[in-house]
């Protein structure tokens, strides 16, 4: 969920220097920006690395999300869908950064690879498949750059390593397990376990060869009318015919559209390159989400050998942060007790209808932040206060009020209490 856009937002891009700049230079300043911006827990949490690519012309940036823990363990490599892995101020998209969190909890590290801004784009979802600059191929390599660096690092085991992607990065998933490639026959290390997202599997049902080099889940969506499900099933169907025991699962949700998984309403989205009509229907569907979330973990735990820590529960309704008391300021629905204008007002009461875990921040200039279906909500509603060196306080967490008129007794986020296995 995007939060409001605040006088405090504003000031945040202010405080750090933000101005217009080409997303090649915004990356190539990420890491100092993740230093200076973020303050030093931030800058711990996520490091920006630059991956040499196979033919050594480019630099592939990666958003490298260290797990904490002792000895070598896994990682999850995640690939971005036709869109991109920025948002239209060249930061990382939220969602990778939660993804990230989840993972980290379960003591893997994960690795974003960015594929696009080195090659000059920003987005191919406009652009017909046949006239588009980057393919599942070049996307494929570059998966394998990510790999060879990965093993380098004496954190990470190179034998469970896993790929997951969503949409066009899930067609690239399909690429790289393509055992059936001299390309991919010729990497030394290859990935442990695969996950493919509402893939566009269509290209794959044509390859009559077409094998996969490791176990594989899809997911994909009934109603999708991006990257039809029926492809995908004919894929499954095809590599069992094939082999009996290929390691392939297949999961096809009811009633889903494509990015089921996300959180963002149902809507058509026109400019779409790659349909007959030009549009397709996109948008989250929570029941769908959270049975494909959980499907996902289960499969990586299986195929990685990592048990896992938390629940289903805990990892996606739960905090990370103890949850503090209702303070008995006001009713959690009492939307005029807030204290700010009609405008955060309007925002709160679009807050209330979201789903947990979520916080609801204030600042000391009468702005406002929150953050919904997010493990971290409590300190990621109030991050963008510690950028902008602007002070703020929770508001309410989830179905409680939390704010206190007394200011020293409000909730910051050097309050918060770790709630983690």
């Amino acid at each position: 969920m995007q939060p409001a856009r605040s006088s405090t937002w504003r000031a945040a891009d202010e405080a750090c220097g933000r101005r217009p700049m080409s997303p090649a230079i915004r990356l190539l300043l990420a890491a100092f920006l993740a230093i200076i911006c973020l303050g030093s827990r931030a800058a711990a949490a996520v490091e920006v690395v630059f991956i040499p690519s196979q033919d050594g012309k480019l630099q592939l940036p990666g958003h490298w999300f260290k797990a904490t823990a002792a000895g070598p363990r896994p990682v999850v490599v995640t690939l971005h869908g036709c869109g991109g892995a920025l948002d239209e101020k060249g930061n990382l998209n939220r969602s990778y950064t939660r993804d990230a969190g989840y993972f980290n909890d379960e003591r893997m590290h994960v690795l974003v690879l960015e594929s696009f801004t080195p090659r000059g784009e920003t987005s191919i979802c406009e652009t017909p498949s046949s006239r588009r600059s980057i393919h599942e191929e070049q996307r494929r390599d570059d998966v394998f750059a990510a790999i060879q660096w990965l093993a380098r690092q004496p954190t990470v085991d190179k034998d469970r390593i896993a790929v997951m992607g969503r949409s066009h990065g899930g067609s690239t998933v399909l690429s790289v397990l393509d055992r059936t490639d001299k390309a991919v026959q010729a990497q030394s290390i290859q990935p442990r376990a695969a996950i493919a997202l509402y893939p566009g599997c269509a290209k794959f049902v044509r390859m009559w060869d077409y094998e996969i080099s490791a176990p594989l889940l899809l997911l994909a969506g009934e109603l999708d009318d991006w990257t039809p499900a029926r492809e995908c099933v004919k894929l499954h169907a095809r590599l069992k015919r094939a082999h009996e025991d290929a390691p392939v699962d297949l999961v096809v949700y009811p009633g889903s559209h494509h990015g089921f998984d996300g959180v963002a309403p149902v809507q058509q989205r026109s400019n779409v390159g790659n349909t007959r009509s030009g549009s397709a229907t996109v948008g989250g569907n929570p029941e769908a989400r959270e049975k494909a979330h959980g499907r996902l973990f289960e499969f990586l735990s299986a195929q990685l050998g990592t048990p896992l820590l938390l629940t289903h529960e805990e990892r996606f309704k739960g905090h990370r942060y103890l949850l503090p008391p209702a303070s008995g300021f006001a009713r959690i629905d009492d939307i005029a007790a807030l204290p700010l204008n009609e405008k955060g007002h309007a925002r709160y009461e679009h807050y209330l209808g979201l789903g947990p875990p979520k916080a609801f921040a204030i600042t000391e200039k009468g702005g406002w932040h929150f953050r919904s279906n997010d493990a971290r909500a409590m300190r990621t509603s109030m991050e963008p206060c510690r950028k902008a060196n602007v002070k703020c306080w929770l508001y309410a967490v989830d179905d409680r009020v939390v704010w206190s008129p007394d200011s020293s007794a409000r909730i910051d986020s050097a309050r918060l209490q770790p709630n983690l296995p």
